[in-house]
């Protein structure tokens, strides 16, 4: 009975620990991803500089918060916190600074490409990386700096640790996502968007200002990388010019996994890559290949693409002429 009962709690934990290591991933990943789905809808690209607009932010909000001499809401020990003003206006400060640098992207840069082909627009963004790469040492001073969170408190749950910070990201996350779905469902905005993602040149005959649209498209996505960049970087604890190579990776797989042809289908596809990210390690670890756990599971992506090549909730689009 005694036996029975610890693997009750065993399997209990484990459970518990998968499902919040899935969410927590998940929390960062939504928003990478939907920047990454945004931009692909109205501009016809892969972002491939979507982690650069995000660290840009990431790096402008930690280098607002040093100014300060703050680290955290609990502060340093020397440093005593009258606000919580002083970690989220360098936050917003952050994210406004990404939007800009979006805006600024599709107006100067992307506006001039519109009606080049796919290959050529990538290339523009692959040149992007490179020069906000270059940028942000020249900007901020160096390629290192101190990372920041909410709190550092942590609440246990069936003796499970879940770190505040990245409780309150994952509810942020969630807010996010619903709000931008309703926007997109219920306002001019979305109307646009949507239509500009169905086809930008009738969008266009419409009366629909897609210059605007495809600006403000770019501005999201790099106030929601930015986003994305300073809570995980907060998560793992440093912050350098590549932290966010990993994300825009795992972005792009469950972009592809879930199907670019709609908005829902890419943070579908997030979702199970993070719930198989925590699942895989627990199911190779008895095997003792723990560590080909990412290998397995992005083979395993790679095999469901074959079988459904637009993506495991996308859906066909069938053109007629």
């Amino acid at each position: 009975h005694i036996l029975k009962e610890r693997y009750k709690m065993s399997f209990t934990t484990d459970l518990l620990s998968i499902i919040a290591s899935a969410l927590i991933s998940f929390s960062f990943l939504s928003l990478a991803t939907f920047g990454i789905v945004l931009i692909f809808k109205t501009s016809s690209t892969t972002n491939f500089a979507q982690g650069m607009l995000g660290i840009l932010g990431a790096y402008a909000t930690s280098y607002f918060i040093d100014k300060q001499g703050v680290n955290d809401l609990t502060g340093l020990p020397s440093v005593v916190i009258s606000s919580p003003w002083q970690l989220i206006l360098p936050m917003l400060a952050g994210i406004a600074i990404s939007f800009i640098a979006g805006l600024f992207i599709d107006v100067f840069i992307f506006r001039n490409a519109k009606y080049t082909n796919a290959g050529t627009k990538q290339i523009i963004t692959m040149g992007l990386v490179i020069v906000i790469t270059g940028l942000i040492p020249l900007i901020f001073g160096s390629t290192t700096r101190v990372s920041f969170a909410f709190t550092q408190k942590t609440w246990m749950l069936a003796g499970v640790a879940l770190p505040v910070h990245q409780l309150i990201t994952l509810a942020i996350s969630f807010i996010l996502i619903i709000f931008i779905f309703i926007m997109l469902k219920y306002t001019k905005w979305g109307l646009g968007v949507r239509s500009v993602a169905s086809n930008e040149r009738v969008a266009g005959l419409m009366g629909i200002n897609t210059n605007v649209i495809n600006a403000l498209s770019w501005a999201i996505a790099g106030a929601l990388g930015a986003l994305s960049a300073m809570t995980y970087t907060a998560a793992i604890g440093t912050m350098s010019v590549m932290s966010m190579i990993d994300i825009q990776v795992n972005a792009f797989y469950a972009s592809i996994l879930g199907g670019f042809s709609t908005f829902f289908g890419p943070l579908g596809g997030a979702f199970l890559l993070t719930a198989g990210q925590a699942v895989f390690p627990k199911l190779l670890v008895s095997f003792n290949l723990a560590q080909w756990s990412n290998t397995v599971l992005y083979l395993a992506i790679i095999v469901a693409v074959l079988i459904k090549p637009v993506g495991l909730f996308g859906k066909k689009i069938v053109k007629k002429v």
